[in-house]
């Protein structure tokens, strides 16, 4: 039995307001940073500086600093929650008065999360999601960690993590818990291609930023032979300059590693009859549940050097619209044994008795076709610029064909009673999705004026979380598919979430 009474109306922990009052200072600054770096210079500009004494100067920032303090005691005060006939009740706001229900049974996960500085003051925030938010719904931002799970637990209705072994349960024992060496080797085969281009697309926005702002406050006679380059020079300049392009490489590389390591550091697993609880991360720590009834897609991911490594990551999907929290449905750094086994914990023998269906060589005729037709239009701007960078195109058509021809020999699929698997990938990662048809919703055909000339059509399916589709088959297969599919989902009453 729980020591924490939830029948009643309670506050959260009076650290609240620390919480409260530092995430709404920072927010504030976050997004007003520049606009108040802009109206500071322009009032230094302006020589009025002289009537702003260091004393006013401090009565303001005291000004402003109590005035968050004061929303955020009010926000503390007005801010209730309890939990009476499966149902969740909040109660928050300050002029305009809020109350929010949540029935348990639709809930699909509840997060307990830790920032920085609900580390600093040893508390934890509680989140609730359900399904269809694009956001977070209800956010308890300072419980004590022994409250938060027993909120937690209390609802979701779980039981005590467990692990199996010899057959036997083992409660609250740790089935995975991902080394630093595995974490390490996980970033260092990472695609780094994603993150050279973040850092390069990063680089190019940040530039023309600072060139709009140092037009904009006239500051042009100081700065701006530092902006004499318009986009595509510097696109240029720095694509044929070879220390900067391997200082990019080392920047993507060690990018790809520290976010590896600073968001799945001490990655623990643990196993529970009805699914995984799953706590990570360092600068802002997590903890969830991941229920086998709640989750609606699950893809096995890998890439070459990752599956010489031995390494495999697990992503889950449920029915929510935060595509920023789903990055929190993974596991990184399992064995193949490990992986074998949470697979057969959510999807039972599915791999046993499983053939491989190919689609159609279109796949890989049109990946080729359409990649080229995008490269062809790309290259019309430099018949006006620099010919130089035509020589990239080299080295660019010949990863777009390698990509294509093993995107066709990674994809198939395959679907009986119980089970939908499909396998996809190119030439680096390879993904396998697996669906149980019961968390089916709908199926449609799309086919696209070229299939129809071939008699192809791609089968989507759709799910609560993200739609599954099954490219280019024969038109007369993928009929099938809808049918069986449809016959299945309207014939079977089962619980999806």
């Amino acid at each position: 039995m729980s020591a924490h009474n939830f029948e009643t109306p309670t506050r959260q922990s009076a650290k609240g307001i620390v919480v409260i009052f530092g995430v709404s200072l920072y927010r504030i600054l976050k997004a007003t940073i520049i606009i108040f770096a802009a109206l500071v210079y322009k009032f230094i500009s302006s020589g009025k500086t002289a009537y702003l004494t260091s004393t006013k100067f401090i009565l303001i920032t005291l000004g402003v600093l109590l005035l968050f303090l004061v929303i955020a005691i009010l926000r503390y005060l007005n801010f209730k929650f309890y939990v009476s006939s499966d149902y969740f009740f909040l109660q928050k706001g300050i002029f305009n008065k809020e109350e929010i229900s949540v029935s348990t049974s639709k809930i699909q996960n509840v997060y307990i999360k830790q920032n920085v500085l609900q580390q600093i003051i040893n508390v934890v925030s509680l989140s609730i999601e359900t399904a269809g938010d694009d956001k977070t719904e209800i956010e308890i931002s300072a419980l004590s960690k022994s409250k938060a799970e027993a909120l937690k637990t209390l609802l979701l209705k779980v039981a005590k993590p467990e692990t199996f072994i010899d057959g036997e349960i083992v409660e609250d024992a740790v089935y995975f818990k991902a080394s630093i060496k595995k974490l390490f080797l996980e970033g260092v085969s990472e695609n780094h291609f994603k993150s050279f281009a973040l850092i390069f697309a990063f680089i190019i926005s940040i530039y023309n930023d600072i060139k709009a702002f140092v037009n904009q406050l006239e500051l042009t006679s100081a700065f701006g032979s530092w902006f004499q380059l318009d986009e595509e020079s510097l696109m240029t300049f720095i694509l044929f300059n070879v220390t900067i392009v391997v200082v990019l490489i080392i920047m993507s590389f060690f990018l790809s590693l520290i976010r590896m390591l600073i968001q799945n550091f001490n990655l623990t697993v643990k196993r529970k009859s009805e699914g995984l609880e799953i706590s990570k991360g360092l600068l802002n720590k997590i903890n969830l549940s991941l229920s086998a009834s709640r989750i609606q897609n699950t893809t096995r991911t890998t890439n070459r050097l990752k599956q010489a490594l031995g390494l495999y990551k697990l992503s889950f999907t449920q029915a929510m619209a935060n595509k920023k929290q789903q990055l929190n449905f993974n596991i990184v750094g399992l064995g193949k044994t490990q992986i074998n086994e949470l697979l057969e914990q959510f999807y039972p023998k599915a791999e046993e008795r499983l053939i491989k269906h190919k689609p159609n060589k279109y796949l890989m005729y049109r990946l080729l076709s359409v990649s080229i037709l995008t490269l062809l239009l790309l290259n019309m701007p430099l018949y006006f610029g620099p010919r130089s960078l035509l020589f990239l195109n080299i080295p660019i058509v010949m990863l777009v064909v390698a990509s294509a021809i093993f995107a066709y020999k990674k994809a198939y699929y395959y679907l009986d009673s119980n089970y939908i698997i499909v396998g996809s990938g190119k030439l680096i990662d390879t993904h396998t999705n697996f669906l149980e048809i019961k968390k089916v919703q709908a199926v449609s055909l799309n086919q696209s004026i070229f299939q129809k000339t071939r008699g192809l059509a791609s089968v989507v399916i759709y799910t609560a979380s993200k739609p599954l589709t099954i490219p280019h088959v024969e038109l007369t297969t993928a009929l099938t598919i809808k049918n069986y599919l449809l016959f299945k989902v309207e014939s079977e009453n089962k619980d999806w979430m």
